[in-house]
Order: structure tokens, then C-alpha cells, then sequence
């Protein structure tokens, strides 16, 4: 069996990997660096690469279809949806912070953040050398890769540009934001990638995407539980439905289905894309 068919069952292999941390309640422990290391693929900068491309359209169709459509229809969005007082869901931005304290409580060392030089929390401003390179990507907007010696982790750092208009609306209107002036296209920030490792292996890779598609999976299950606790707020029907069509918001599953829709062919080609591209250099 030829290298390239071997990588070929490898990788789906991988991906069946993936298919169980979206579906399974107890993700698999992320494998051991040094036990996974034949058959190692990817650079960390290509694996933040294909993990930013997962954020974004995860991010994105959530911003786009659940928050902007959804405040069409009069679904609320707040900063405190999560108090137990406020009926809401989250923003973008706490939809990306609840996927991203899912995946610090997970069992592998991958780390997302969203930074900014002017963020309604103080805690989420960029300091130190993050802030050095913050600086650089306002010049020309393209993602920087570095390796961080205070935090021994690899870094990652991607714009974060204002596509929507409820982010620009939100921020702007908010009392504790220190810039009011946001426009559409701006660079609002960075999300912020940390990994111990400077490769991984397919298996990795595919260990690694499934364990951001169960955070954006548990983020968003946690929105529609706070949905099913409403008392004075009207629910939403909860189904196959989207608010583009109505007062309505789709199931879990069928919000994971389209995220997959939209990315994962585009995933899979580009890991084969690396397989190919290394194993014609070797």
C-alpha cells in the first residue's frame, strides 16, 4: 500500500474519530504526543490554520442566522443571558468565550481567546508580546504565527473583523466600551490560538477539530436550554426551523449539521492537500 492511500485511511479513520467527539457525551483523550508521533502531518501553524477556518464558520452562521435573523423576529441577545434574570442568548462574542471555556476543561492542551486593544472587558485586552503582534496584523490584517517563551505555547492570532452589524451596534452602545465609533470591516480584535506542541498528527488533527465542534456544540445546547427555562419570554420552536423563517431557532443538531455543511469538505481537502504535498517532498 502506497504512502498516500495509507494516509488516505488514516485520515478517515481520523475523521471517524471526530464524528465520536461530536456525538458522545465523554470525549476520547486527546493521544499522547509523543505515542502519536509516526505518521505526523501538520505544522501547528497549518493545524491553527484548518482550527481558525472551524471557528469562523462556526461563528459566523451563528452570528449570521441565529443573532442577526433572530433579532429580525424579537429573540433577545445579552451580555448576562446566563445571570438566571436575563431571557437571551448570547452575543458572538460570549458564543466564542463559552466555546472556549469548554475547551479549557477539556483533555488537551488547546487554548482560544478573543483579544482586543479596545474590549468591553479589561480582561480580554491584549498585553505583552500578543499585544506586539496585535499591533503589526492593524497594519496589513493577515494572521501572525509565533512561539510565546513566557507561556512556552505556541501562538496563534487571526483578525477579527466587524462583518455584522449587531457587533458594530453592540459594541458602540455598550457603557463600558472605550471606543464608540466601530464601523463595519473593522478589525475589532483577535481570536487567539495557544498549542504546547509545533506538530500533530492526523489523528491529532482530527482530535483536535472535533473537540472545538463539541465546545460550539455545548455552547449552543446551553442557549437552547436557557431557551426551554423562559418564563415571561415567549419560546422559540425548537427544531428544524430557523429564525429566518419565523419565531423559531434550529435543534442542535441540525446547527452542527449545517456548520459541518459548510466546512468540512473544505477541512478534509486541505488535510489531504498536506498528505500529499509532504509525501511528494519526501
Amino acid at each position: 500500500m502506497n504512502k498516500i492511500k495509507r494516509n488516505f485511511l488514516i485520515l478517515i479513520l481520523a475523521f471517524a474519530t471526530l464524528n465520536v467527539y461530536l456525538f458522545v457525551n465523554a470525549p476520547v483523550p486527546l493521544p499522547d504526543p509523543d505515542q502519536a508521533s509516526e505518521g505526523k502531518q501538520l505544522s501547528v501553524e497549518e493545524a491553527f490554520a484548518l482550527l481558525a477556518q472551524e471557528n469562523d464558520a462556526a461563528r459566523s452562521l451563528y452570528t449570521r442566522a441565529i443573532v442577526g435573523d433572530g433579532k429580525k423576529v424579537k429573540l433577545r441577545f445579552d451580555e448576562d443571558w446566563e445571570s438566571g434574570k436575563v431571557e437571551a442568548g448570547p452575543l458572538p462574542a460570549l458564543f466564542l468565550r463559552g466555546t472556549a471555556a469548554y475547551l479549557e476543561k477539556s483533555p488537551q492542551p488547546l487554548n482560544l481567546f478573543l483579544g482586543s486593544d479596545f474590549p468591553i472587558s479589561a480582561a480580554n485586552k491584549f498585553s505583552g508580546i500578543q499585544e506586539e503582534y496585535f499591533t503589526q496584523m492593524k497594519e496589513d490584517k493577515k494572521p501572525r504565527y509565533f512561539f510565546d517563551e513566557n507561556t512556552d505555547m505556541h501562538t496563534a492570532m487571526f483578525p477579527d473583523i466587524a462583518s455584522a452589524g449587531a457587533c458594530v451596534s453592540c459594541h458602540n452602545a455598550h457603557p463600558d466600551s472605550p471606543k464608540k465609533d466601530w464601523k463595519l470591516g473593522d478589525m475589532m480584535g483577535a481570536t487567539t490560538w495557544t498549542f504546547p506542541h509545533d506538530s500533530v498528527s492526523v489523528r491529532q488533527m482530527a482530535a483536535l477539530i472535533g473537540q472545538y465542534r463539541q465546545g460550539a456544540k455545548h455552547t449552543y445546547e446551553s442557549y437552547l436550554k436557557e431557551v426551554e427555562g423562559f418564563r415571561t419570554t415567549k419560546k422559540p420552536a425548537i427544531g428544524k426551523r430557523w429564525p429566518s423563517e419565523g419565531y423559531f431557532l434550529p435543534a442542535s443538531t441540525v446547527f452542527m449539521d449545517s456548520v459541518s455543511i459548510l466546512i468540512s469538505s473544505k477541512t478534509l481537502d486541505q488535510l489531504l492537500q498536506h498528505i500529499e504535498s509532504r509525501n511528494e517532498t519526501k
